[in-house]
């Protein structure tokens, strides 16, 4: 039998440190929310912040964590952005979800919106006007580039500075290969780059606290503080590559049970961008006003190409 430091139970071990004590539920709780806190910037403190709910595991840890630590980051305000793609048996776990957030969370303002009410239309709609007209779009392409525009719009109309969002380690690194697969280079503009145009408003600038925290740890503590989630898997996952990424990347991690794989796949990220970053001309959407490095959005472009099939 393990004991912790403090005398307890030793029942938790954190995988990716070779080094690592074993530690009482506590114990392991103070570890990991310390691990998460240092993955905040310091540019942050100070500033207002919004974090991305989607009910899943990661954002609602990360969502604790800096409800709980809002004090000593010395945030004036934290807001929670709840985006509802619609698709009705994620829609029905999502609403307890936010009824839960109202009873542990009293005093947090929570921002929902839907999809229907920003593009006109919802998820399941759309991925049905692709998939009849063969247009060739994967559902988490459709959603992904949607949801990345509604958070942007959703951080400015609450006045936000930054973003946070619940990106794993495990999901960071499967984006760095699909952006190998697809020929994208690993910088984000709208993260990393800045606007030459001063007359356009500054977007919220996205921060991923969790970036170098396992998906494994997180589970961990979703168990000990008996925190719920959206079990629901999204009815569009398997068709997309990164499930299948994802997949190899679990098996690598059988093998290398101490994730240094993961770590070095980030690596090669962060010396991109040092390389990389560059100034961007930015201009407002002609079709939905919001924030582009093109006259026309991503989300406009693709809602016109699905609209006009249709």
């Amino acid at each position: 039998m393990t004991v912790c430091n403090c005398g307890a139970l030793g029942e938790y071990k954190d995988p990716f440190n070779p080094y690592s004590l074993d530690y009482c539920s506590s114990c392991f709780s103070a570890y990991l929310e310390k691990k998460i806190l240092r993955g905040v910037p310091r540019r942050v403190r100070g500033q207002h912040i919004a974090v991305a709910v989607s009910g899943g595991k990661d954002s609602l840890v990360l969502l604790n964590v800096l409800y709980s630590y809002q004090n000593e980051l010395k945030l004036p305000s934290l807001i929670a952005l709840v985006l509802e793609e619609e698709i009705p048996d994620i829609q029905q776990e999502r609403q307890k979800i936010i009824q839960y957030l109202h009873k542990h969370y009293p005093d947090l303002s929570i921002n929902i919106i839907k999809y229907s009410e920003l593009f006109g239309h919802t998820l399941p709609h759309l991925v049905t006007i692709n998939d009849s007209k063969k247009l060739g779009f994967t559902p988490c392409s459709i959603c992904g580039i949607f949801r990345k525009q509604a958070l942007f719009q959703m951080g400015l109309q609450a006045g936000v500075d930054f973003i946070a969002l619940g990106t794993t380690l495990e999901d960071e690194a499967s984006t760095i290969i699909l952006n190998i697969i697809r020929g994208f280079p690993t910088l984000s503009p709208t993260q990393n780059s800045y606007s030459n145009n001063s007359n356009i408003q500054r977007l919220p600038q996205r921060i991923k606290p969790l970036a170098r925290i396992s998906e494994d740890l997180i589970r961990i503590y979703i168990r000990i503080k008996n925190i719920p989630i959206i079990s629901q898997t999204c009815p569009y996952a398997q068709r997309s590559l990164r499930s299948e990424i994802t997949a190899f990347i679990s098996t690598l991690k059988d093998r290398d049970p101490q994730g240094s794989f993961l770590f070095n796949i980030l690596k090669t990220k962060n010396d991109s961008e040092r390389k990389t970053s560059f100034p961007q001309n930015t201009y407002h959407c002609t079709r939905c006003q919001m924030i582009s490095h093109h006259s026309l959005c991503p989300s406009c472009r693709i809602l016109s190409n699905l609209l006009k099939s249709s």
